[in-house]
């Protein structure tokens, strides 16, 4: 076995390695592309240029050659010389009609006609178009038929008497020829010298030209030469860096922690770095050559090494990768196997032949380390589910004895003469029941918030004026205790409903209130609200200042007051009693809702917490009748007849003798079995069913009530000391109208009486009814008290603007109401006369609210004769409510 790396180039598999690695063409095909298209242009321009040269030469050669010849033809001076022989030929004949005697005259006469003639041959001869005013005007005089020689050549050749006759007729002739021959050499000459110019003009333009073209094939060779130039340094260039890339590469391949494999074709080991070496226990020599396929475990192996198909037009890619990295099992020499990560990468060289460089991994460690992960994880989850079963168990088995103790206490001090010292033993009893509920409230509250977001609060309709006004007069004992004057700065003007998690805002505004009155002592408290209309549409902003004149907190310590469990020094924390969870709570909570808490503080001087949050504005849509119902309401003065199931003795006997002292009938149910049994027998108003029970619990038996009998419209209200709010969806479905958490105190018991007694008695009624009364019939209108406590809190017109607005809507829903009882979907129509009758419970329409109820629970129990009549009277109802505002709106 090798015992360090190897350079690239010791040995022939080194050198052949090196030629692989080489012999990648890096070269993007783009960049290919571009330069063989600049190399063809340039090809281009240099042939066209020695074409256009050669072609420039050859016309310079035909010009100098026609030039050549226009010499020797000598024009200019064949047509002088004519003239000249003309002028000789009038002389003679002159000379010889002088001399007439003299017969050597008339041999001279004879002689000088034939050298005209000759003249006039040789220029008839001449090149055609060099002498076209002779050609047009002259020569035909001398050699047309009836010309000059065709009348006089009879004359010459003939006696001299006849000759020496025709003389003067001679002169004559020859007076009238004479002028044309002289006008016509003239403009013959005039001709010649005008294309002699004109052919040295073309002449000089295209030796320019071809000056021009020589110059372009200079400048030309010039460039090509500098490209060369260019692209051999390039070329060197690219040399040096492919030369330092394959040793980069080779380097890397040496020094990584991976194994690296490069493969031919074939799959056969041609190099590997000592990594590779390593892990498959290979020997330098036996690695060489090796078939990597039967060293991996898959059943794809082929392949895993089969080069990517690619069109015939794409280019080279170089080196690629597969995608992705594959997980399989390998073998080493020795047998054993191992779970690996390969990554493939595929490469083409000059020689068209493929070549494979495989990255693997031994992933056995990191299998081990997720299995562990796993383990851990689900011993976590397993702890989270041990810690919800906990929190679960302690809920209910701590708050069933608190609701016992709490409602003894409650019920000994309201119903007995207790003397001093007694009333002062029950006062210990019930503070202390409240701070230990108070304990068990905070853990688990700050487990729900921890584990959960905002979603698993439900949201309600409230005024936050009035959740802190409640909060300060409950607070006020604990603030005179300590000598600290508590107040409560409201803003000007009326502050508007919101739509938000009440729970979350009385938790955060009770711990901020409640932490300032702790540590104060003989000084002032103060809370003070502002608001404005948020920046989104219908949202508003809320900041709420918690003043107190308190021991302050240093600096350093104002990032560890939110963290849970943590007190401070002992200024702080040991002489003021807390577990360190009210802020981190509140913290939480208002984190939940989406706002924020800051602080700032001085110590000795006090601090001031502010609370930040954008909540929704609250609509007629959103309100309930629990919204406005009195937070402490007396018990109804109507009897009714209700069915308790507790398993719990004490707690059970404790809500009976509770609701008989309020003049109601209680039959009692030790668990679902009985309740089940009872409710069979006879109905009831009201059933208190306690959701967890031996033999069949709360849930089960609400179910099985639901199902048919007496009591199967009849509103059941759930007691549970369960106080995860993420269950009460599904109490809801199992058929309950609404939740108690334990303890129940008597206003919370009260007021589930007095809104839900009724409805059972409605329903009744409901059904018992013919089609011809309303089923509101006989009932109140509107319900007095209700509205005058709602104009109290919001004024007048903004109470007669919403029970406006809720009739309108319950008019605008009653074609849609009809039209969904016509088609059969009652479900959907008993949604939407829930959501118009909880509007009109919430200001106080009760006919409206009692007729849509009554169609509600019809159409949920599928009565189509009880839902028809109630969606009859509906109309009428509207009416008599809007007639019976009016007087009031006057």
């Amino acid at each position: 076995m090798s015992t360090g790396p190897r350079t690239p180039d010791t040995g022939e598999r080194g050198a052949e390695v090196q030629a692989m690695f080489s012999e990648v063409r890096p070269t993007a095909p783009g960049s290919l592309f571009e330069r063989w298209t600049g190399l063809l242009l340039i090809l281009a321009v240099g042939v066209s240029a020695l074409i256009g040269a050669v072609f420039i030469f050859s016309d310079i050669d035909r010009q100098l050659e026609a030039n050549r010849v226009a010499h020797l033809d000598n024009r200019t001076w064949v047509l002088a010389q004519f003239e000249v022989d003309v002028l000789n030929f009038v002389s003679a004949v002159q000379l010889a009609a002088y001399r007439s005697g003299d017969p050597s005259r008339l041999e001279a006469v004879r002689q000088k006609f034939d050298i005209l003639y000759s003249r006039v041959e040789i220029v008839r001869g001449s090149e055609p178009g060099t002498i076209d005013v002779l050609e047009a005007d002259v020569l035909p005089i001398f050699s047309g038929p009836d010309g000059f020689f065709a009348r006089w050549i009879p004359v010459i050749d003939g006696p001299n008497a006849q000759l020496r006759d025709a003389l003067p007729q001679l002169i004559v002739d020859l007076e009238a020829v004479s002028g044309i021959v002289r006008s016509g050499v003239v403009e013959s000459l005039a001709d010649v010298m005008q294309i002699s110019d004109e052919r040295r003009s073309v002449l000089r333009s295209s030796l320019q030209t071809f000056a021009l073209a020589s110059l372009g094939l200079l400048a030309l060779m010039g460039v090509l030469i500098v490209i060369v130039i260019v692209q051999s340094n390039a070329r060197r260039r690219r040399g040096v860096l492919l030369e330092r890339s394959v040793h980069n590469l080779r380097a890397t391949i040496e020094s990584s922690l991976d194994a690296v494999v490069v493969l031919d074709h074939m799959g056969r080991v041609v190099e590997c770095n000592r990594a590779a070496l390593d892990m498959f226990r290979w020997s330098a020599e036996a690695a060489q050559g090796a078939n990597f396929v039967e060293y991996i475990r898959t059943d794809d192996a082929d392949s895993l090494l089969r080069p990517q198909p690619r069109a015939e037009d794409e280019p080279d890619p170089g080196l690629s990768g597969r995608d992705g990295r594959i997980t399989m099992m390998a073998q080493r020499t020795d047998g054993t196997t191992f779970p690996v990560e390969v990554s493939v990468a595929e490469a083409q060289g000059a020689s068209q032949d493929p070549f494979f460089i495989a990255f693997i991994r031994d992933i056995s460690e990191r299998l081990e380390r997720e299995e562990s992960l796993k383990k851990a994880r689900n011993d976590a989850l397993k702890g989270e589910e041990a810690k919800s079963r906990f929190l679960a168990v302690m809920s209910h088995e701590m708050r069933t004895p608190l609701n016992g103790l709490m409602a003894a206490s409650d019920l000994l001090q309201s119903s007995t003469d207790l003397t001093e010292r007694q009333r002062w033993l029950t006062d210990i009893v019930i503070g202390c029941g409240s701070a230990a509920l108070d304990q068990v409230n905070n853990v688990l509250e700050l487990t729900r918030l921890s584990d959960r977001d905002g979603a698993s609060y439900a949201r309600s309709v409230f005024s936050p004026a009035e959740v802190i006004e409640g909060l300060i007069r409950q607070n006020q004992p604990q603030a005179d205790k300590r000598g600290n004057k508590l107040w409560f700065a409201p803003p000007k003007g009326e502050v508007p409903l919101i739509l938000a998690q009440r729970h979350l805002f009385l938790r955060v505004m009770y711990n901020l209130i409640g932490n300032a009155i702790k540590f104060t002592d003989h000084g002032k408290v103060s809370v003070e609200l502002l608001w404005r209309a948020g920046t989104r549409p219908g949202t508003l902003d809320l900041c709420i200042h918690v003043n107190d004149t308190g021991i302050g907190i240093a600096e350093e310590h104002l990032d560890t007051i939110f963290r849970n469990f943590e007190t401070l020094d002992s200024s702080y924390g040991r002489i003021r009693e807390g577990t360190g969870l009210g802020l981190g709570i509140a913290k939480l909570a208002s984190e939940t809702m989406g706002g924020a808490i800051t602080v700032q503080s001085k110590l000795g001087l006090g601090s001031v917490f502010t609370l930040r949050v954008t909540v929704p504005l609250a609509e007629a849509s959103d309100l309930s009748a629990e919204e406005f119902a009195d937070e402490a309401p007396a018990a109804d003065d109507v009897r009714r007849s209700i069915l308790v199931v507790e398993d719990n003795a004490i707690n059970r006997q404790l809500l009976a003798e509770i609701l008989r002292m309020a003049g109601h009938e209680v039959t009692l149910a030790e668990d679902g079995a009985e309740a089940i049994e009872a409710a069979a027998v006879r109905r009831f108003d009201l059933i208190l069913m306690d959701v967890s029970m031996p033999r069949v619990d709360g849930l089960e038996a609400t179910r099985m009530i639901r199902q048919g009998g007496p009591c199967a419209t009849t509103p059941i209200v759930g007691a549970t000391a369960h106080a995860d709010p993420d269950r009460v969806p599904e109490f809801l479905g199992a058929g309950m109208n609404d939740v108690l958490v334990k303890p129940i105190t008597r206003s919370a018991l009260f007021r589930a009486v007095r809104q839900f007694a009724g409805c059972g008695q409605a329903a009744e009624e409901t059904e018992a009814a013919t089609p011809e009364p309303a089923p509101a019939e006989g009932l109140p209108l509107i319900d007095s008290e209700l509205r005058a406590d709602l104009e109290g809190n919001l004024g007048p017109d903004y109470i007669a603007g919403m029970i406006n607005r809720v009739l309108t809507e319950a008019g605008a829903a009653l074609p849609e109401m009809r039209r969904l009882h016509e088609a059969g979907d009652h479900h959907a129509a008993a949604r939407l006369a829930h959501r118009t009758a909880g509007a009109a419970a919430a200001v106080g329409l009760v006919a409206l609210h009692r007729t849509l109820s009554g169609y509600e629970t019809a159409a949920d129990a599928s009565d189509s004769d009880a839902a028809g009549r109630a969606l009859e009277s509906l109309p009428v109802t509207i009416e008599r409510t809007a007639a019976a505002i009016q007087p009031d709106a006057a």
